[in-house]
């Protein structure tokens, strides 16, 4: 059973960035971008998609998109994978559940299918159950949020150079981890 009210806090942006490669533009509480959804006129290449980041949707100010998508102008990220798979949203929630680890319920049916060992389970080697990858990807979530806030007074050069900088250590310090867990050692 999916909870769909779960899998309506993935972001919005990270759905549009990670999965489906979107540029985005960040001003403020917005993100945005050239429409990416099928139901967009084509060639029209203007920026009228947007995300309101803080309340997590998206809409499209475009005429022709809207008269495509039965005169909606937005929505939550469901709409929006729902869209953007040409499935329904059921589908789509299935689908972020999947990709994200989120937003199923267990009842009594599917907890006595987990606990019966028919030796058919998947087993993601790199975390022991999906409630570890999300924290993780929340502790990712803080450390990006943090690294790309403009601190008081600082000028672009600095900004860059601490970002950039910031980056790199944290590519350095996930490419060590890994060779060090290739080696069968603790990771830091």
């Amino acid at each position: 059973m999916l909870d769909f009210e779960a899998i309506k806090q993935i972001s919005v942006a990270d759905v549009a960035t990670g999965r489906y490669h979107l540029q985005l533009a960040h001003k403020g509480d917005y993100a945005t971008c050239t429409c990416p959804l099928p139901t967009h006129k084509q060639g029209d290449r203007s920026r009228c998609f947007s995300i309101n980041l803080k309340e997590n949707y998206w809409r499209c100010f475009s005429e022709s998109c809207n008269a495509n998508n039965g005169g909606k102008r937005g929505g939550d990220v469901i709409n929006l994978v729902a869209l953007m798979e040409k499935c329904g949203s059921k589908k789509a929630a299935e689908r972020l559940s999947g990709w994200y680890g989120v937003g199923k319920k267990e009842t009594p049916q599917r907890m006595a299918e987990g606990s019966s060992t028919t030796g058919h389970q998947k087993v993601n080697p790199d975390f022991s159950t999906s409630s570890d990858s999300v924290k993780y990807m929340q502790g990712i979530d803080a450390w990006f949020d943090e690294l790309f806030k403009h601190r008081e007074k600082e000028v672009d050069v600095d900004y860059w150079k601490r970002t950039r900088n910031g980056v790199k250590s944290k590519l350095i310090e996930s490419f060590r981890n890994g060779k060090r867990q290739a080696q069968g050692l603790p990771t830091q």
